[in-house]
C-alpha cells in the first residue's frame, strides 16, 4: 500500500503527458467504433487502455482508460460517466500489475501479456457488473457476465490486439523500457529522502 501511495506521490511530468496521450486515444478509438465485416461493431479503447497499463504501468493506463473513457460516455451517454473510470482504473490497474516491469523482450514478458490483457478484461467486466446492477437491473447485469463468457468478434480482435501491439511496441522501441526503470529510481529516491527525515 505505502507503495502505491509512494507512486502517486512521484508523478510527474512524463507520467501526466502519457496519461493525457493515452487519454485522448483512449476517447478517440472508444467514439469511433469500427464495423466488423462478419457483424457488429468494434472499438479498441481497451486495447489502448491495456497497451499503456502493459507499457507504462497500470496507474497510467488505468487512469487514462478512466479519463479518455468518461469523456466518451459525457458525450454519448452520460448516466456511465460516473462509473467509468473507475472501473477503467480497476482493469488498468490490474493489467499493469499482472504484465509487470518487463525488463527485456522474451517468454516470459510475452506470456505475462497476453495474461495481463485476460484479466484486464475480467476485472472490466466484473468492475461493470454492479454497475449494470445499480443502473439497469439484475436481467442486464447478469447478460454482461453472460456476455463476456461468450466469444465475440470485439473481444477476440481487443485480445489479440493488444499483445501484438504491446509486444511490437517493446521490440521495435526498446527504450520504453527505460521509463519504468526511470519510476522506480524516483520512487527509491523518495523512500530514502524519507528516511532521512
Amino acid at each position: 500500500m505505502r507503495d502505491a501511495v509512494l507512486r502517486v506521490k512521484t508523478l510527474d511530468a512524463r507520467d501526466y503527458s502519457l496519461i493525457a496521450v493515452f487519454s485522448a486515444l483512449m476517447a478517440m478509438t472508444t467514439m469511433w467504433a469500427v464495423p466488423l465485416p462478419f457483424g457488429g461493431i468494434t472499438h479498441l479503447g481497451n486495447t489502448v487502455m491495456w497497451t499503456a497499463s502493459i507499457l507504462f504501468g497500470g496507474l497510467v493506463g488505468g487512469l487514462a482508460g478512466g479519463i479518455g473513457g468518461m469523456i466518451v460516455d459525457i458525450l454519448e451517454c452520460p448516466i456511465w460517466a460516473p462509473f467509468t473510470p473507475f472501473c477503467k482504473l480497476a482493469s488498468g490497474l490490474a493489467c499493469g500489475l499482472v504484465a509487470g516491469e518487463p525488463r527485456r523482450l522474451d517468454t516470459i514478458t510475452i506470456i505475462r501479456t497476453i495474461a495481463a490483457t485476460i484479466v484486464g478484461g475480467a476485472i472490466n467486466c466484473l468492475a461493470y457488473a454492479p454497475v449494470y446492477l445499480y443502473l439497469l437491473g439484475y436481467k442486464s447485469m447478469i447478460a454482461w457476465l453472460v456476455y463476456f463468457l461468450l466469444p465475440s468478434p470485439s473481444r477476440i480482435i481487443t485480445y489479440i490486439s493488444t499483445p501484438i501491439i504491446s509486444i511490437a511496441v517493446l521490440k521495435t522501441y526498446p527504450a520504453v523500457l527505460s521509463y519504468r526503470e526511470s519510476v522506480r529510481n524516483r520512487m527509491e529516491y523518495h523512500k530514502r529522502r524519507g528516511e532521512r527525515r
